[in-house]
């Protein structure tokens, strides 16, 4: 018997699980993009690609487009920040020691 078909396991179904996932990933990557994280924003896409998962395998439709509208408003911000002089942190940033340069180096 695969996960997928056990109705539940532990007291919590798979849609469970990706509701819990979806909603961990996008707490995680709201924090990312606070902080000025580039990684916040694939964060933020993969969290809503789990959304997604979730509203096709309980037929939650028209939720999947508020989840694909969420994806796409994430790329353009992504664009426009990066756009930025004072734009978040590059991807792959050496970082620097707490109390040496500034929190943006």
């Amino acid at each position: 018997m695969t996960i997928a078909s056990t109705p539940e396991r532990n007291g919590m179904t798979f849609a469970d699980e990706l509701q819990i996932a979806g909603w961990l990933l996008t707490v995680v990557g709201q924090i990312q993009v606070a902080l000025k994280q580039r990684q916040g924003f694939i964060t933020w896409i993969v969290a809503n690609a789990v959304l997604i998962a979730l509203c096709a395998l309980v037929g939650l439709w028209w939720s999947i487009g508020m989840y694909a509208t969420n994806v796409a408003v994430c790329a353009w911000s992504f664009v426009r920040w990066s756009a930025d002089a004072a734009g978040p942190r590059r991807l792959f940033a050496k970082r620097t020691a707490r109390w040496s340069a500034s929190p943006w180096s």
